[in-house]
């Protein structure tokens, strides 16, 4: 990366404090790292584009997400992978692979993401991230188990 743009070490900075934020089941500090509206890429079954045009629609999803990982028992996210792309002193990707550990550091799943971070009033922010695998990988988790498949979480439709 280039010395004018944003550091692989903060791109990793931000992110593990992202985790910390879900770690702590914090809806709140999970959503102020993020820029509205957000653009959201998912796949279960079929891709979805979405624009979440604010906080307070993001929130309800997030609050499913730390509902499913509750339900699965997460207890942290380690971070692997993490390739950052520098593409305006600005704007960087990071590409990276979450994987998720339950009780005495078991291994549940690991899941690919991308996300697109912009510098936004001195501050990173998430502006869109693709999360293409993990619906499917939880849902397969909770069938291993059988325990009964909670709703996905729904990113709300844009009108």
């Amino acid at each position: 990366m280039s010395g004018t743009g944003i550091s692989a070490e903060a791109v990793k900075v931000f992110l593990e404090s992202y985790a910390s934020a879900f770690q702590a089941s914090d809806k709140d500090a999970v959503a102020d790292r993020y820029a509205y509206p957000v653009h959201v890429v998912t796949h279960n079954g079929g891709v979805r584009f979405l624009a979440i045009p604010s906080r307070a629609a993001w929130l309800a999803v997030v609050e499913r997400i730390l509902q499913m990982y509750g339900a699965m028992g997460v207890r942290r996210a380690a971070m692997r992978d993490l390739n950052v792309i520098d593409i305006s002193p600005q704007v960087a990707q990071a590409r990276l692979v979450w994987a998720l550990r339950g009780d005495g550091d078991k291994p549940l799943y690991e899941f690919e993401a991308t996300y697109t971070l912009a510098q936004l009033d001195g501050e990173l922010k998430i502006v869109q991230v693709i999360s293409e695998n993990e619906q499917p990988k939880f849902q397969g988790v909770m069938r291993e188990r059988g325990q009964p498949l909670t709703e996905p979480a729904r990113i709300p439709r844009t009108k």
